[in-house]
C-alpha cells in the first residue's frame, strides 16, 4: 500500500509541474523572438 501512495503522491507533483511549464515555455519563446530581432537588426542591409 505504501508504494500506491507513493505513486498518487507522485502524480500530484506531475500536475504541479505541468503549471509550472508554461511561464517556461512562454520566456523560452520570448527569448527567441528577442535573439532573431537582435540578428535581423546586425543582418540586415543598409
Amino acid at each position: 500500500m505504501a508504494k500506491f501512495r507513493a505513486a498518487a503522491s507522485r502524480k500530484k507533483s506531475k500536475a504541479s509541474n505541468a503549471r509550472g511549464a508554461i511561464p517556461c515555455i512562454v520566456f523560452m519563446v520570448s527569448a527567441m523572438a528577442l535573439l532573431m530581432l537582435l540578428f535581423y537588426a546586425i543582418l540586415k542591409p543598409k
